[in-house]
């Protein structure tokens, strides 16, 4: 009878925490809807594909901007081209705590993107691996001109930094008290700039160090970390030790997952 009663109790803990943790992923005619605990971010399917607009912690403010484009790779090469409209895309790995993504795009001209995502429910950044694969019959260099990847906010925020270590990465937060951030441990430079009427507006990543000269049909990657979360510029530089880590399969607890910082984060 006691055996039984701890499998009751066991089993019940289970049903209150799984659906805690769970990375839900659908679409709708223009958009990718990613939620986890901790945000709902929309991946929009017109060109240029990518994050339009990023609600965090169940804020009805979106932290990265609504319209146009937003979060992008662009590059010069006969001309400046940037991610197309999204072609295919598809869930390729699911388990309790994280959803592998990925979204297919061309950039119109000779370039094809495989853009994997790793959303995870227990912290608050995500693994960007970018492929790129040449379909034209000139040699072209994967990345080049910086840009790869690019935020234009199309938000008012309250401040934006680059930073060199413990690597590259450029952080932006907002005065509602939100952040989110671009980290690249191979990048080789982190940027901010003036767009439109704001300055600093836009932030990017230049990965032109991991640049490689591809024929048709050749492909060259990098990898790099985006966060959305709650907080403010210390919240958004902690994280820049964390992103490599693979994250726990389970929270610390039910309580913690319903944090936007997650006991994962905080507790390191």
């Amino acid at each position: 009878m006691k055996k039984m009663s701890f499998i009751l109790a066991i089993g019940l803990c289970l049903a209150f925490v799984m659906p805690l943790l769970a990375v839900d992923v659908s679409e709708n005619a223009t958009h990718v809807i990613i939620k986890t605990k901790g945000y709902e971010a929309h991946w929009k399917k017109a060109a240029q594909m990518g994050y339009v607009q990023v609600f965090v912690g169940g804020s009805k403010e979106t932290i990265v901007g609504t319209a146009g484009r937003a979060f992008y790779h662009s590059g010069e090469y006969a001309g400046w081209k940037d991610w197309g409209a999204l072609k295919t895309w598809k869930v390729v790995e699911k388990t309790a705590t994280k959803a592998v993504v990925s979204y297919i795009s061309n950039d119109g001209g000779a370039k094809d993107y495989d853009v994997t995502c790793t959303y995870y429910d227990t912290v608050p950044y995500i693994k960007h691996v970018v492929k790129i694969t040449n379909t034209g019959d000139a040699v072209m260099p994967s990345f080049k001109s910086g840009h790869s990847p690019m935020f234009e906010i199309n938000t008012d925020i309250a401040g934006m930094n680059v930073y060199k270590e413990p690597f590259q990465y450029a952080v932006y937060w907002t005065k509602s008290g939100f952040y989110g951030g671009l980290y690249g441990p191979d990048a080789q430079e982190a940027r901010k700039m003036a767009w439109a009427p704001r300055d600093p507006g836009r932030t990017d990543l230049v990965h032109d160090n991991q640049s490689k000269d591809i024929k048709k049909g050749e492909s060259s990657a990098i990898t790099y970390y985006v966060a959305f979360g709650k907080g403010g510029e210390n919240d958004a530089k902690a994280l820049a030790s964390k992103v490599k880590e693979e994250p726990p399969t389970t929270a610390v607890s039910p309580e913690d997952t319903l944090t936007t910082t997650w006991g994962y984060i905080r507790s390191r």
